[in-house]
């Protein structure tokens, strides 16, 4: 459960884990608030199992086929197909890391600072459903604080946080 305020009216809001990220309506002032926390991103291995489904589903229908004539024909078939598929999705998935990183090394790395990757981001739907809010969430952070700056010069420094450990009791606190 997330506890956070309206950014409008102040009312303490309430609301599942599964909406963080998300833009929701206050119900008392009708304000468009952010839910805080980052949204949870579609595991690389569901995609890859999206992805893997009809090329499975295909060499597993000739493997059977080929069984039917000659069980060992059928299973070398098997085998070498899952082989040759996940060469290909690797040698994908390597080349467009590798171009990324050598088209633009920084926002590669805040891609990947925010638990994206560029080959499983970039894939449609229905192989990656996450919205675009949650695939680019730290390009979209660095991009509104590179607009603030523009507009409004650097951001301010946070204050660091009190120490818990004085008491307002203590001489040395003031």
């Amino acid at each position: 459960m997330i506890d956070f305020t309206c950014c409008g009216c102040g009312a303490a809001l309430h609301i599942g884990d599964d909406s963080a990220g998300l833009l929701g309506r206050c119900p008392y002032c009708g304000t468009n608030t952010r839910v805080p926390g980052n949204p949870k991103r579609t595991s690389k291995l569901t995609i890859l199992a999206r992805i893997g489904c009809l090329p499975f589903a295909a060499v597993l229908f000739w493997a059977l086929m080929f069984c039917i004539v000659d069980v060992e024909a059928g299973l070398d078939l098997m085998l070498g197909g899952v082989i040759a598929f996940a060469v290909i999705i690797l040698f994908l998935w390597g080349f467009t890391n590798l171009f990324t990183f050598l088209s633009g090394p920084r926002e590669y790395l805040l891609w990947k600072k925010g638990g994206g990757d560029p080959w499983f981001d970039t894939l449609d739907p229905p192989l990656n459903n996450d919205p675009p809010y949650v695939r680019y969430q730290e390009l979209f952070r660095e991009k509104a604080r590179l607009d603030w700056e523009a507009n409004f010069g650097p951001l301010p420094t946070p204050s660091p946080p009190p120490d818990s450990t004085k008491s307002i009791d203590d001489p040395d606190v003031l």
